[in-house]
């Protein structure tokens, strides 16, 4: 076997390890909030054809796209039937394939180097648990990553249709959340700080004048500007989405300032990478292997004075800054982390590539390359812990305010008495909520007709079925006592339950009709 085949047979082995980990068993862990919602958005896409975008924290269509084909293969005929796995599997290939990306940077650190950085990223705990989440973040980081590729191929060989496919994965980095205009910031810096390293005539001929680059750089914004602008209009549905995507930016700005909760201090992405325990029983949090390795991929880039060396100042120079940006920023979420982490994990590559080449003497070398086992398997074994143990559990740093598992009880409850009730799934239920945290109840509810939503209680309380927020346990009790049964608590989050009320008569006809037990002997 030659190099190239076996460079190309342990991409290969790497995609399917981590096309395991990120898909298999992808319902395992209750819908959080925010993929619900993207649920409802989606199912919206499939069955009516349209997409509004809504600046209001939804972001952009590309995650709906995405996952269009995996319904459509499915054969999804009604939102009941809709699971968490046929929404999740979508993010889990992008997973995948930015595995794949990290491979195809060959060109730039050699077969080494790109494999050990696909391994890194098939194995790295965040993400591997967030290509298991159907938000936008592992697209956004995706795209990035594939911009980033096509930036490279296109400086190295000159070629516009590099360029173009460069401002194509920009397009879609805009297409999918508005934190594009970050990541895409975190480059230009980048560029900027070394512009005058750009690589040389890598083809074999002098550099190019600066007419021909600002063609390409022209070229490039054309089409990124082209593809965000068809998407963000629901292919040029509606038009206003285009200032309402402009307009976003500033409820973003002040939003980013911090909300209740939120709100987090500067140290807080620095230590969900380092290390992060809580809570006995609980493993050592840590992405510190991929940034010790990161760090001397750092300095061997910073050291070296060839063309591929550009890409990795840059792309040290892009995580950097994006760490810093979101570290100020008070208003911060785990998944944030993946976009600063995506310079990281490819510096891994080229600082573990170094480490194993550098090493003259075969005693070295091997201590070298047992190290890097080592370390891949922890990471490996995290990323298990992560996704497969601790999925649910609030001692796992990228555990967000997660949906509990006793969740699946609102589903499991409205339906055993949707079966004693005449009107069955048309039964009238009602949620009254003291704000607009109630998802994902309605994800549990999808299959009922006639289900309202109330941020407090209405003049007309009554339904056969009512789940309440314990804030209104006093006026509910004035109001609904005589005629309804408080029939226990449902957990929602950690330290959020939510009452259930059923009226009397449907909770007698649910109570005959269940089995008696036998009598004794």
């Amino acid at each position: 076997m030659n190099r190239k085949t076996g460079f190309w047979a342990a991409l290969v082995l790497i995609t399917g390890a981590a096309l395991f980990l990120r898909a298999w068993d992808l319902g395992n862990r209750p819908f959080h909030a925010d993929e619900s919602v993207h649920a409802f958005k989606l199912w919206d896409l499939y069955e009516h054809g349209r997409y509004r975008y809504d600046p209001n924290e939804f972001h952009g269509p590309t995650l709906y796209y995405a996952a269009l084909p995996i319904l459509a293969a499915q054969h999804v005929r009604a939102f009941g039937d809709l699971t968490e796995a046929d929404c999740r599997g979508a993010v889990s290939l992008a997973g995948a394939l930015l595995v794949i990306v990290c491979g195809l940077l060959a060109s730039a650190y050699g077969r080494r180097g790109a494999v050990l950085a696909s391994a890194v990223m098939a194995l790295s705990p965040a993400f591997v648990f967030y290509s298991r989440y159907f938000i936008q973040e592992t697209l956004l980081v995706l795209f990035t990553a594939t911009m980033i590729l096509c930036w490279w191929q296109a400086a190295r060989t000159r070629c516009t249709a590099w360029a173009l496919a460069c401002g194509g994965a920009a397009g879609l980095m805009l297409a999918t959340k508005e934190t594009a205009v970050l990541s895409l910031g975190a480059w230009a810096l980048a560029s900027w700080l070394f512009r005058l390293h750009e690589p040389g005539a890598l083809a074999g001929g002098p550099e190019p004048g600066r007419p021909s680059r600002l063609r390409e750089a022209l070229g490039g914004a054309a089409v990124a500007l082209a593809i965000a602008t068809l998407l963000l209009t629901g292919m040029g549905r509606n038009w206003a989405a285009v200032p309402s995507y402009v307009a976003s930016f500033r409820p973003w700005f002040y939003r980013a300032h911090g909300t209740d909760i939120h709100s987090h201090p500067w140290t807080y992405y620095v230590s969900l990478l380092l290390w992060h325990r809580q809570g006995a029983g609980s493993p050592i949090w840590t992405d510190g292997f991929t940034l010790a390795l990161a760090l001397v991929g750092a300095v061997v880039a910073f050291r070296s004075r060839d063309a591929a060396s550009v890409l990795a100042r840059r792309l040290a120079a892009f995580s950097a800054s994006l760490l810093v940006i979101y570290s100020a920023v008070p208003y911060k979420t785990p998944w944030c982390v993946l976009s600063a982490l995506l310079g990281a994990v490819v510096l891994a590559g080229v600082g573990a590539a170094w480490l194993l080449d550098a090493q003259r003497l075969w005693w070295r070398r091997a201590t070298a390359a047992v190290v890097m086992v080592a370390g891949l398997a922890h990471m490996g074994w995290l990323a298990w812990q992560t996704s497969f143990r601790f999925q649910t559990d609030p001692r796992n740093p990228f555990v967000y305010a997660q949906t509990v598992p006793d969740a699946e009880e609102f589903r499991r409850r409205a339906e055993s008495l949707a079966q004693v009730h005449p009107d069955g799934y048309r039964m009238v239920v009602k949620v009254f909520w003291k704000d607009e945290y109630y998802w994902p109840i309605p994800w549990y509810l999808r299959r009922f007709r006639n289900v309202g939503y109330w941020q407090g209680v209405p003049q007309d309380a009554d339904a056969p079925l009512i789940f309440a927020s314990p804030e209104f346990d006093e006026e509910l009790t004035k109001r609904l006592d005589a005629t309804h049964l408080m029939n226990g608590y449902i957990g929602l989050r950690p330290h959020v339950v939510a009452q259930v009320w059923v009226r009397l008569d449907l909770w007698t006809r649910f109570v005959e009709s269940q089995p008696r037990p036998p009598e004794p002997p």
